[in-house]
């Protein structure tokens, strides 16, 4: 952290800078963080600036780009609404673990250097803005649908199958494109569509585990404070959007290929009053029990995965690269989040 400094600081106004500095003078010799809670809130601040920076690119299509808007609300009518939300609570994620770190004596976290990456140049994008995040092409993990449906956990050593295979696709377009509407080519905005909605679902319930990765290994029960309070809201982002992407629509193409499938749907109520709906149906919403702590213990419906190898810090930066998420960014960058993904997850509890 030593090649980051104060001025650098991503998203904080001048002045409230100051009173981090002030806040961190009258902080000194008190109430000072571990070295082990230093780690994991600045892996944490890191990676809510990484996930303000792509919600924002969503807002600025989801909410000034028309053809991506009617697109989004063919999901669901609030769609523009919510991913502006999701993106008001990353920036006070970001600004709030930034603040508490210099409350404490610590530097802020600023990946600014590496604000390298273009925009899109659809309408609606802030076309010259430099971005930390790439959706350009993307390749989403699904796997999530399935887990989060079954009763397994990666942290027992389970797996489980895309419920979609969406490889090498963009999330935002990258130029204006015709309306969902428009008989020919209105699938491509709508695949885009259908794209982003799945990773939404897929940032939040990484950054669910994420958080709850970190639970165990915190030493200061204000931090304790942070990481719950902090953490619970990506699980209810995540729950909004596991529920908005069951509802993306089966896709065909010009040609009349299938180009995104038909989901599994409830089916409609039967005449013998038995419930006969799958448990991959996309009305399945809370998370089925679960294997959890111990396979001697009853299954729980829980959080998973929660392990440091499965939910940790180096998992979700692998998970993120693999997606595409940061292509075209440096070396440099990379081995920053390694090292401070190293770092936090190595965090232990401490007295």
């Amino acid at each position: 952290m030593k090649r980051f400094g104060l001025a650098g600081a991503a998203a904080l106004p001048a002045g409230g800078l100051l009173l981090g500095q002030l806040g961190a003078r009258a902080a000194a010799g008190n109430s000072q963080l571990t070295s082990g809670d230093a780690a994991i809130l600045r892996f944490l601040a890191a990676a809510e600036i990484l996930e303000t920076d792509l919600w924002q690119q969503y807002t600025e299509l989801a909410l000034g780009n028309e053809a991506f808007q009617l697109a989004l609300e063919v999901l669901d009518g609030d769609m523009p609404t919510y991913v502006n939300q999701n993106t008001r609570d990353e920036f006070t994620h970001q600004n709030f673990i930034n603040h508490y770190l210099m409350s404490k004596g610590r530097k802020p976290v600023s990946l600014d250097q590496f604000r390298s990456l273009p925009s899109s140049q659809a309408t609606g994008s802030n076309k010259s803005a430099r971005r930390l995040t790439n959706l350009m092409n993307l390749t989403v993990d699904t796997s999530w649908f399935l887990r989060y449906r079954l009763s397994g956990n990666p942290d027992f050593g389970d797996t489980f199958p895309q419920i979609v295979n969406l490889q090498n696709l963009p999330a935002i377009p990258a130029v204006d494109l015709p309306l969902p509407t428009d008989p020919t080519f209105g699938f491509q905005i709508q695949l885009i569509a259908n794209t982003a909605g799945f990773q939404f679902a897929t940032i939040e319930q990484g950054g669910s585990s994420l958080y709850q990765s970190f639970l165990p290994k915190a030493s200061s029960l204000e931090v304790l404070k942070i990481l719950g309070a902090i953490g619970g809201t990506e699980i209810m982002h995540f729950q909004t959007w596991q529920d908005k992407a069951g509802n993306a629509p089966e896709l065909m193409d010009n040609h009349g290929n299938e180009v995104f499938p038909q989901l599994p749907i409830a089916p409609d109520a039967t005449p013998d009053g038995i419930d006969h709906s799958d448990p991959q149906d996309t009305n399945q919403i809370m998370p089925a029990p679960c294997k959890f702590i111990s396979t001697n213990l009853p299954l729980c419906s829980a959080i998973r995965p929660d392990s440091t190898a499965q939910g940790g810090a180096q998992a979700a930066v692998a998970g993120l690269t693999a997606s595409g998420l940061f292509n075209g960014q440096n070396q440099a960058f990379f081995n920053l989040l390694a090292e401070l993904a190293e770092e936090a997850d190595a965090a232990r509890r401490e007295g």
